[in-house]
């Protein structure tokens, strides 16, 4: 639980970090949650594909579900679907969906590659 919750803190950092780092541009929080989503889907993939041998058991779930977990969300997704106009709304869930798959799967190849034993 203390991973779990650490890791969360970390995640949530990182996601405040990526929303200040582009609250000057036009559409800054837009960008910034499809950015995260789209890296948390790949980076979960490419962790989980890979395989964490070196962490031990109990850190895991900090890196997946603390980490990760809070580092991508939904909800911001959702408020941003619901806030703007409805072509734009549906437009972002799609976008967000299809880079979230892109994402998954770019994440899942690179993590077969780069696992302990994989062929180059």
């Amino acid at each position: 639980m203390v991973a779990v919750a650490v890791g969360g803190a970390v995640g949530t950092l990182t996601r405040v970090g990526a929303l200040e780092a582009t609250e000057h541009l036009a559409h800054g929080a837009v960008i910034a949650t499809l950015v995260a989503n789209t890296l948390g889907a790949l980076g979960l993939a490419f962790v989980l594909s890979r395989g964490l041998p070196e962490f031990p058991s109990w850190l895991r779930p900090g890196i997946t579900v603390g980490f990760f977990g809070s580092y991508t969300t939904f909800s911001a997704v959702a408020l941003i679907a619901v806030t703007e106009t409805m072509a734009l709304g549906l437009g972002y869930l799609a976008v967000t969906l299809v880079s979230g798959i892109v994402g998954v799967l770019i994440g899942r190849a690179l993590g077969s590659l780069a696992r302990p034993g994989a062929r180059s």
